[in-house]
């Protein structure tokens, strides 16, 4: 019987997100572009005899019973009927508040450790299951391919062959920014005009026209950046300096406040990460990839 697992969790950034409406459920139906980069938090998952207990390292979360890990365990638990418990180490390297959906992936990353920990395991259709009642990243989390569309609050999923790996610069804020606070900034129309270059124009968002880089550039596009950056030149100028440094494209992930950058060739990406961490401090610029598939699960 298998004791622990340990398994990386990665960020994601989304190539494409458009906001099409309010939903009778309070949720935004979205139409977007996943794809899984190497950045990661650590997780190890151990049985224990009982109770759930989460201790957390690299930054405050709070309360661990509030945490999107605990939930996890607790609702993978439930649905099992398990009188055992679990210990979770959970080591943060993904920036809280950034869009790159760091919460989502421990959440789904605790629910794949927990269904090889427990027999028989329940199946990646009842873990999607669970994940939705979690948050609507965390169901790509369990996706097959690290690039998948996503419908629906984003857990409706169209997972795609993942394309070629490339060097991503992903570049943060110290200061965050709330998913509900970006959602109501939009919803209030608040947004003003900025002058910022065209990151593509909304086309349709289709899996035949996922199938390169090129043509994912050429529909780059997040929906939140003219509202937010109208009340964030920072995140605005941050925005410029990558587009100054001839990536493939450059975006803001999910509702910020990371803004992130994807190059041709690793030349390219060392020569930007040079050019743009003297303007942003240590910590807040990482040189990482995208990812050809997701991190394997490593029983110890």
């Amino acid at each position: 019987m298998k004791r622990a697992v340990v398994v990386e969790a990665p960020a994601k950034v989304n190539l494409v997100l458009r906001v099409r409406g309010r939903r009778a459920d309070g949720y935004h139906n979205v139409d977007t572009l996943f794809a899984a980069v190497g950045l990661g938090d650590r997780l190890r998952v151990e049985r224990a005899a009982a109770g759930i207990t989460v201790e957390v390292t690299g930054a405050d979360l709070g309360d661990p019973r509030d945490n999107l890990v605990y939930r996890a365990a607790r609702a993978y638990l439930d649905a099992r009927g398990e009188r055992g418990g679990v210990a979770i180490r959970l080591e943060k390297r993904i920036p809280v508040g950034g869009g790159l959906g760091g919460g989502s992936s421990d959440a789904a990353a605790t629910l794949r450790c927990l269904d090889e920990l427990f027999e028989p395991p329940v199946g990646v259709a009842a873990l999607t299951g669970m994940a939705r009642g979690l948050g609507a990243d965390v169901p790509f989390f369990l996706s097959p391919s690290p690039l998948a569309l996503g419908g629906g609050r984003g857990d409706h999923l169209t997972p795609l062959p993942p394309l070629p790996s490339r060097p991503v610069l992903l570049v943060g804020s110290p200061e965050g920014v709330g998913t509900a606070w970006a959602y109501g900034l939009l919803a209030r129309g608040r947004g003003r005009s900025v002058e910022l270059p065209s990151a593509g124009q909304p086309v349709p968002l289709t899996p035949a026209r996922c199938r390169d880089w090129p043509t994912v550039a050429g529909m780059a596009h997040n929906d939140f950046e003219a509202p937010i950056f109208a009340v964030r030149p920072d995140l605005r100028d941050t925005m410029l300096s990558l587009r100054d440094t001839s990536p493939l494209l450059a975006l803001m992930s999910g509702s910020g406040s990371t803004i992130f950058a994807v190059y041709r060739h690793e030349e390219s990406a060392a020569r930007a990460h040079r050019q743009i961490q003297p303007l942003h401090g240590d910590g807040h610029v990482h040189m990482t990839t995208t990812l050809s598939r997701f991190p394997a699960l490593q029983p110890t």
